[in-house]
């Protein structure tokens, strides 16, 4: 992978994580979706799951970090 290439994956990364973000914000604020929930049960899969291979610790730690930043954010509304 060149790093043209590897600079689209990473943007595309970061978009859908931050699409996944905001919505899930969003249905917390209009109380659609039970945030602390959400990320309780996230949380457990995370921890849970087995994430096999070899790249998918990533895909743990990522899982985590969003988890982290969606409560982050609830903190900062309340």
């Amino acid at each position: 992978m060149n790093n043209e290439q590897f600079d689209e994956l990473a943007g595309r990364i970061q978009a859908l994580s931050d699409f996944l973000l905001h919505l899930t914000a969003e249905l917390e604020v209009c109380k659609l979706i039970d945030g602390p929930h959400l990320s309780e049960v996230l949380r457990g899969y995370a921890e849970h799951r087995r994430f096999a291979g070899s790249h998918l610790p990533a895909a743990k730690k990522t899982l985590l970090e969003l988890i982290e930043f969606l409560d982050d954010a609830r903190s900062h509304r309340q």
